[in-house]
């Protein structure tokens, strides 16, 4: 006889609270949980695994301090790292409360609104001496209108009582948490909005007649260089304008000596001056050295850096240079990309995996090879346009002033580095475009808040906070309707997420259509 498998006790728990919450709440219930599951996980599994693998190469190490290292790790480092996980990690509580709370504040008012309309009928029943069977009867009444849902309101309540409940949660977390930083995921779903808003346009009449069709078409490409130019010319000369793990991953990727970076910094700002000697030489001819020039290659007296130091050294030019470093990426980053490819493969799409597995592979490498070379020329046209600005047409053809060019390049390569985008596929274009644009922001609201921002004024930590919070409350609000009204709006990667996250939520929403 079959006998239906037990579930695990965790497992039966949550389906016990699940079953004991009013039927209204069971599926926003579910939402809350996966929601603090997924983000808990996202921001806290990192960690761990950090952990156990430091834990791994301690019981491999024959060291004579092996078990007290081993036992700090599980029972110091691991427990700490798990509690502050829950204690002083806002990122899970504010995911949850703005995906998961609107709907059981939605219900404590619409049982605080039966109530008071209850009392009131009992009171006009008393007023007017009725039984009480006739008041029972109104009792009932109320109550079954509250059971067919009567109580939902209009949708702008609905959006209403959603962008309230997100403004809360920001609050809240701002006070429990105040080392969490929010700024990151407010500007994803600023941006994840605005796709939204661009969905919309891009389907809309009024927009196609308007509208040229090619920027339709390259809206994410322009949108790519825009933002690129930002953040690379921040990132020659102001990083600090940058997320500081931005930045690192950009230097570490660029493979950019930073004394090279520092001597055009010192350029721009007036410290190292073409034919005089300002104290910094040593900057440049130490590094000269390194790379196997001679040391007077880099003084400022000789006047122009020859660009063979800006290619490390390399002495066939800067077409070969150029050519080298794309060479470079290509190498590094293959496997990268072809994880970020395989992934969704292996947990989303396996039977396609399993029924057509060379197509499938073919596609995984073809996919992996673009977003490689979109990556090398997107480093390399930086290196090329640099030495194409200060040494092929600035100086052999035009013969421009030498610090004017040494701060144009950059700023040149900044601006067409983006154009690679154009390599990847139109999917791909539109979600690198988010991905960039959050940094990009970051480092403009830098550039312009900074200046009249920071003066210590009681008043602008308390405007920041409550800008930062009605930003990111609308923003939720667009995207999680849009989920609800018309999910294609969202862009498939997020709608994936939030599909997860939400489904018991629309799978109620599709039945009480």
């Amino acid at each position: 006889m079959y006998t239906k498998p037990s579930l695990l006790p965790i497992t039966q728990s949550i389906q016990d609270v699940k079953a004991s919450l009013p039927p209204k709440l069971q599926a926003p219930f579910m939402t809350a949980l996966r929601a603090f599951t997924l983000s808990w996980s996202l921001s806290t599994l990192p960690g761990v695994v950090s952990v156990l693998v430091k834990f791994c190469l301690a019981l491999l190490q024959h060291k004579p301090n092996k078990i007290s290292l081993v036992r700090r790790l599980l029972f110091n480092q691991l427990p700490k790292l798990l509690k502050n996980s829950i204690y002083q990690n806002g990122f899970p509580w504010l995911v949850t409360g703005a995906i998961g709370s609107h709907r059981f504040v939605r219900y404590l008012l619409e049982q605080w609104s039966l109530s008071l309309r209850h009392y009131q009928l009992l009171g006009d029943q008393v007023k007017k001496g009725n039984s009480n069977s006739n008041s029972n009867s109104n009792k009932n009444d109320t109550q079954s209108e509250a059971s067919n849902g009567g109580g939902d309101g209009d949708s702008g309540n609905k959006r209403l009582t959603l962008f309230v409940s997100v403004v809360a949660t920001m609050y809240l977390v701002k006070r429990l948490f105040p080392t969490s930083r929010t700024s990151e995921l407010t500007s994803f779903t600023l941006f994840r909005a605005m796709d939204v808003y661009a969905h919309r346009a891009y389907l809309s009449p009024l927009v196609a007649r308007l509208v040229p069709a090619w920027t339709l078409k390259y809206g994410s490409v322009i949108a790519f260089t825009l933002f690129c130019t930002e953040i690379m010319f921040s990132w020659f000369y102001v990083p600090s304008r940058l997320p500081r793990g931005y930045a690192l991953w950009i230097t570490k990727v660029a493979q950019m000596d930073e004394r090279l970076i520092l001597f055009l910094r010192a350029v721009r700002n007036g410290t190292f001056v073409y034919g005089k000697d300002t104290g910094v030489d040593d900057l440049l001819c130490n590094y000269c050295v390194d790379i196997g020039m001679p040391f007077e290659s880099g003084l400022s007296t000789r006047g122009r850096v020859p660009c063979r130091l800006v290619h490390n050294g390399q002495p066939w030019g800067c077409e070969v240079n150029a050519l080298t470093q794309f060479v470079k990426v290509v190498t590094k980053v293959f496997l990268l990309y072809f994880t970020v490819h395989l992934t969704p493969s292996l947990l989303f799409k396996r039977n396609k995996l399993i029924q057509n597995p060379l197509s499938s592979a073919l596609h995984i490498l073809g996919a992996s090879a673009r977003s490689s070379t979109f990556l090398a020329t997107y480093t390399s046209s930086i290196w090329y346009a640099v030495c194409l600005t200060r040494t092929r047409i600035g100086h052999q053809l035009l013969g421009l002033d030498q610090t004017r060019l040494d701060t144009l390049g950059p700023f040149i390569g900044s601006a067409i580095c983006g154009l690679s985008l154009i390599i990847e596929s139109p999917h791909r274009r539109g979600e690198m475009a988010l991905y960039v644009a959050p940094r990009a922001l970051f480092s403009f609201m830098e550039r312009l808040v900074n200046p009249w921002y920071y003066h210590g004024r009681w008043w602008e930590p308390k405007v920041a906070e409550a800008f930062e919070a009605l930003v990111f409350a609308a923003s939720t609000t667009t995207v999680l309707t849009a989920m609800y009204t018309d999910k294609d709006m969202v862009r498939s990667s997020v709608r994936g997420i939030l599909g997860w996250i939400m489904k018991y939520e629309l799978e109620q929403e599709k039945a009480g259509k």
